[in-house]
């Protein structure tokens, strides 16, 4: 899975199609189940920008329409998520649901685009116009045909998908496609099984029971951010982003480790108690404290909530946060030691629910639109993984505004790479590649501690 964000997507020029989702003969029901807790904060953010996640592949020759439009219909009716709704008004923010038999989807738009740059443009504002949390449909169906590969590509509103929903909806629509193209329209007519409806995860969400206050958890949650005057994180070195205000967003992409260095990093991290994600934190930690940015790093790390089976394969936004505190001491593996642990009793803080540690607190006091967190999926575990490469699957975010850094580390059958998402600064530009140069170098320097009899170093 390659990570990157719409500014660093450089499709080939080709014909772009895009489907659209007929819903005048559907009949909503209303819904009593409200938002999840990050549905409802992103939804009190809407209009703000348009925050949405792309998935996109390649298959060979050109694209049979008919399959596809029957393939997207199918992800329709497999995905609660994805045949419900949100409307604003007097009451507050309501859900809807949708019959997908009721949908029906139509080629709307084929432009023929001779220049690559300019059917991105075309793609993005297609992206920002019908990925909006509210109505329906909240993401976007569309393909660029070409005579020799084609590329199928679908957006969506963050309020409906996660990096993990990404790999599945790859996954899913690759396999319906080629089902679609042996066996017509039988697929939809059959109606595939749902997987796990992301509503019903929703509906328990809201029905979670009270964390008690004196429950350790809790306490030191709230310890986390007593330390920080009831404030979120920030990146602690200089992006040149005043507090209150904001930038247009710029995007680093970096390679930090091949495959068979990223295996001996992983190996080093094993034997000092510590996962791959651990030992990069460890590494980010010692990072920014060579650069001036002080010995502890406070951060929010995202992580999934997919804890029962019947969510593994399910399309949503299946996240909580967790709050870690690394500390670097200048030694790798000394870091790498004290982390493993932290980050190990940081994980069962993400059982408390978020709205209840707000509660807790009395409410959040933030500096910045931003959060300043690390995110870390390993792709090579997620549905699909096996033929990502062989179908160049992407991952595209987005790019929007920016007050404060975000990064998130992906490892594949490639090795470990970064994607930093910061306010497009002169100073931000400086500290951000600085920060990654010194990461690498720091990884890399780690990888030569490794014993020699666990793996090649070649692929640094």
């Amino acid at each position: 899975m390659h990570v990157t964000t719409i500014d660093r997507y450089f499709p080939a020029a080709g014909e772009l199609l895009s489907w659209t989702v007929d819903i005048s003969a559907a009949r909503p029901a209303i819904s009593d189940v409200p938002p999840s807790f990050n549905q409802a904060v992103h939804l009190a953010a809407a209009g703000e920008s348009s925050t949405w996640l792309a998935a996109a592949f390649t298959v060979r020759g050109r694209v049979d329409r008919t399959a596809l439009g029957a393939a997207y219909h199918a992800l329709i009716t497999r995905h609660g998520t994805l045949h419900s709704a949100f409307s604003p008004g007097p009451g507050g923010v309501r859900r809807h649901s949708y019959d997908p038999r009721d949908l029906v989807l139509r080629i709307d738009t084929v432009i023929d685009t001779t220049s690559g740059a300019a059917l991105r443009e075309r793609l993005r504002d297609s992206l920002d116009r019908a990925c909006h949390p509210f109505g329906h449909p909240a993401y976007l169906f569309a393909a660029i045909d070409r005579d020799d590969a084609s590329t199928i590509i679908c957006g969506f509103d963050h309020c409906h998908v996660d990096a993990y929903s990404i790999s599945i909806v790859i996954d899913d629509l690759h396999r319906l496609y080629d089902e679609c193209r042996r066996d017509g329209d039988a697929i939809d007519s059959a109606r595939p099984a749902m997987s796990g409806n992301f509503v019903d995860f929703c509906a328990a969400e809201s029905q979670a029971p009270p964390v008690a206050p004196a429950d350790p958890r809790m306490r030191q949650w709230l310890r986390f951010f007593d330390d920080r005057d009831g404030a979120l994180p920030t990146f602690p070195l200089d992006l040149g982003v005043a507090p209150g205000a904001t930038a247009a967003q710029a995007t680093e992409v970096r390679a930090l480790l091949g495959p068979a260095a990223t295996e001996r990093f992983a190996a080093l991290c094993r034997r000092n108690g510590a996962s791959v994600f651990g030992g990069t934190l460890a590494a980010m930690a010692d990072s920014v404290r060579r650069l001036g940015g002080g010995p502890e790093l406070p951060l929010l790390f995202p992580m999934h909530t997919r804890r029962e089976e019947k969510w593994r394969d399910a399309v949503g936004w299946f996240t909580t946060n967790a709050p870690l505190r690394v500390v670097g001491t200048g030694d790798l593996v000394d870091t790498i030691r004290r982390t493993g642990p932290e980050l190990r009793r940081a994980v069962a803080l993400g059982e408390v629910p978020v709205p209840q540690v707000i509660e807790a607190m009395g409410g959040l006091r933030r500096t910045r639109a931003d959060i300043f967190m690390v995110s870390y999926v390993d792709y090579r575990a997620l549905p699909g993984a096996e033929r990502h490469q062989a179908i160049e699957a992407h991952h595209i975010s987005n790019a929007t505004t920016a007050d404060d850094a975000q990064f998130w580390i992906s490892r594949t059958g490639d090795g470990l790479a970064l994607r930093a998402r910061h306010p497009d600064t002169l100073t931000a530009h400086r500290t951000i590649r600085a920060f990654a140069d010194e990461l690498v170098r720091t990884m890399r320097a780690g990888v030569e501690l490794a014993d020699p009899a666990d793996g090649d170093v070649v692929g640094l």
